[in-house]
């Protein structure tokens, strides 16, 4: 599916169950002069196509979560939320 999952710290990348990760998604846990961050994403997230997940900092990506097409998800995503845009921001709080 074209992903990228960043080569120097994929123990840091945790996938729940049942997680769709769409075509072209980046993951990168690290960046110049910043330290090695998780990216955790819960079970039954959505991940849009050519997303770009980028840890500078711890990531969470709740239990339900959607995220958009080519979204840049640099900040923690509640469960249940649909999250969208650069930088994402939550537009929808479920039931």
């Amino acid at each position: 599916m074209k992903c990228y999952f960043d080569d120097l710290c994929v123990d840091k990348i945790i996938i729940g169950n049942n997680v769709t990760i769409s075509y072209g998604v980046y993951f990168a846990c690290h960046g110049r002069k910043q330290g090695h961050n998780k990216i955790v994403i819960k079970d039954g997230a959505y991940i849009g196509m050519r997303t770009s997940i980028t840890a500078r900092h711890d990531i969470e990506i709740g239990e339900g979560a959607v995220i958009g097409a080519m979204a840049l998800v640099n900040k923690s995503v509640p469960a249940g939320t649909t999250a969208v845009g650069v930088p994402c921001r939550v537009i929808d709080k479920g039931c």
